[in-house]
């Protein structure tokens, strides 16, 4: 293979990499333009070496391990804290920007420039649709089950619950037995994990139930009789 392909074919894939690694970089990911740039050129790497080096079915034998060694790297670039995920849409663009890296470093040319056309389509143009979910979500009341071990801390219980959510209401409190009751409250759907945990670690709640809508009016907020 010629020196001149074999540049073509990094520089295709650094370009196309990079591409997708500014949009990362301009949502102030972690792993941003260097990053994707040098996993995409990697990749190519990778595949121009195992043609280079290697004939026959060997050939793809170095470029099949680029998918699981990407797999660790991607894995890297998710975090949990609590009930929040982040860091998948970043996995995601390594792993795609690898699959252009391979195809950049195989001489496939188009199929690299068309998946890098396709996947910067879908960062950008299904973040609008990402947004407008979220706000939509977001406007959703969930509605949650707490179960009070001291009645006498109701209203401190509550100003905690607004702090959380200052839309929060009280539909619903009943008593079942000496010093404890069953409050109702509803809640943004964004907040229900957070909300859920929160209040689990009160120290006057004995633990928190999610009401499933089956079981309340989506009218009144209330329980059906």
């Amino acid at each position: 293979m010629e020196p001149g392909v074999i540049l073509g074919r990094l520089l295709l894939a650094g370009v196309c990499s990079g591409v997708i690694g500014y949009e990362r970089e301009t949502a102030q990911k972690a792993a941003g333009l260097r990053t994707h740039t040098l996993v995409g050129v990697g990749a190519a790497i990778f595949s121009v070496a195992s043609i280079i080096g290697f004939e026959g079915p060997d050939e793809s034998r170095i470029a099949a391990q680029i998918v699981t060694g990407v797999g660790f790297l991607g894995a890297g670039a998710i975090f949990r804290e609590g009930a929040i995920v982040s860091g998948l849409t970043t996995a995601a663009g390594l792993w795609v920007v690898a699959s252009i890296g391979m195809a950049s470093g195989s001489g496939s040319y188009w199929l690299a420039a068309i998946g890098t056309a396709v996947t910067i389509a879908t960062l950008y143009g299904l973040a609008a649709a990402d947004f407008a979910i979220a706000r939509r979500k977001a406007k959703v009341r969930r509605r949650l089950e707490v179960h009070v071990s001291d009645v006498k801390k109701l209203e401190a219980l509550f100003k905690f619950i607004r702090r959380i959510d200052p839309e929060a209401e009280q539909l619903d409190f009943k008593r079942t037995a000496e010093g404890e009751g069953i409050l109702t409250v509803s809640c943004r759907s964004g907040d229900l994990s957070m909300m859920s945990e929160l209040l689990a670690s009160h120290r006057a709640v004995d633990h928190v139930e999610e009401l499933s809508p089956l079981y309340w009016d989506q009218d009144t907020g209330n329980r059906p009789a």
